[in-house]
């Protein structure tokens, strides 16, 4: 019997390829003999994360092909490299909504490519409209509208909420993290906390003079030790961070993602922004609490899973996926005192304090 030969469609940086990941399991688990091959882009000059330096090592995923973006010479030659590939089937993992005109020329595209079996392109939601009459009505989670995709086009999936997140992290991240560690003081026992606060779109990011208040509160009332997550950008603004709590350490591009994720699997909580590093603290399992932007729909773009706390604002301007707010000078993200997330950030440490003494009295 041939082997099927399955290739996912899939573009997106960090956030993006987290939130698909229990897509990719379905996939997997529904065809688990399958070579699978995922096709994603890659963008020269931005400093994204590449899917492979997320996914390697996972198993969900056997081998990529990349592409430029804008480039149509380039297209020519990756349609003859697909058609190449044999392809029985194409899993669309792109976000798109029912009326989007790119899913009906996406899917000529890979018609001339050779392939003519094509999932995830029924089910697509309706591009909701934004009234400014009244509130943003919550929509479903990201991961689970792909998944809504998957199963309208005959796969089975878990129900909404319970996607499994795993991507393989085990020892050889592990042991990067200690050598990582090797070099710095001990924490001395004290409970990690990890603490987001970068991001590439200004709009999206809460001050980080709210942060360096937050996390003092913690370290005073909890005598947590703060571990600053993120890329090399955000590593002078941790430096800062550390120096004034007086304490922690700075991961911000010194640890790759996988071992990234190790590492906040340490933390007893993450807080911080609307970006790649909270999808990773739910990757992790790690229970978050989020500070977000009111730049998009509530509920798309929420750190997957359960035990998690999103602070979001409802104003008349909510939906203007603005990348920088100049008119109204992020009032939004600017409303979330740092009061009402301390609150948050105490109530989860409260709650895995007393399951890790659950645990360790075997209860």
């Amino acid at each position: 019997m041939t082997q099927r030969r399955i290739l996912i469609y899939h573009i997106g940086s960090l956030g993006d390829t987290l939130v698909a990941v229990p897509a990719l399991w379905a996939v997997l688990e529904n065809y688990p003999d399958a070579h699978i091959t995922m096709l994603t882009d890659e963008q020269p000059g931005r400093t994204l994360v590449q899917t492979c330096n997320i996914l390697d090592g996972s198993g969900l995923v056997d081998d990529y092909i990349f592409y430029p973006v804008g480039n149509l010479t380039a297209m020519a030659r990756l349609l003859l490299r697909i058609r190449s590939g044999k392809f029985d089937s194409l899993v669309y993992m792109v976000r798109a909504t029912a009326n989007d005109r790119r899913v009906l020329r996406d899917k000529r595209f890979f018609r001339l490519a050779g392939i003519k079996r094509v999932l995830g392109t029924q089910g697509l939601p309706v591009a909701p409209e934004i009234s400014k009459a009244r509130c943003l009505p919550r929509l479903p989670h990201v991961t689970d509208t792909l998944l809504r995709r998957l199963a309208a086009s005959g796969l089975h999936v878990p129900p909404e909420g319970d996607g499994k997140m795993e991507i393989g992290i085990g020892v050889r991240e592990m042991e990067k993290v200690e050598q990582w560690l090797s070099d710095l003081p001990s924490s001395e026992g004290r409970r990690w906390i990890g603490v987001g606060i970068g991001g590439k779109m200004a709009a999206k990011r809460w001050p980080i003079e709210r942060y360096a208040a937050l996390v003092a509160r913690l370290v005073e009332t909890d005598d947590v030790w703060p571990v600053v997550f993120g890329g090399p950008e955000d590593r002078a603004n941790g430096q800062r961070l550390v120096e004034h709590w007086k304490r922690g350490y700075v991961a911000c591009g010194a640890l790759g993602v996988r071992e990234a994720i190790a590492a906040i699997a340490r933390c007893s909580l993450f807080a911080g922004n609307d970006t790649g590093t909270i999808h990773m603290a739910a990757t992790a399992g790690v229970r978050c609490v989020g500070v977000y932007s009111s730049r998009d729909f509530p509920g798309l773009w929420d750190p997957y899973g359960k035990g998690h706390v999103v602070f979001r604002t409802a104003i008349p301007c909510e939906g203007c996926l603005l990348e920088e707010c100049v008119e109204q000078r992020t009032r939004c993200i600017l409303s979330i005192s740092v009061e009402r997330v301390l609150a948050a950030c105490q109530d989860v440490l409260r709650a895995t304090s007393a399951q890790y003494e659950c645990l360790t009295r075997a209860c």
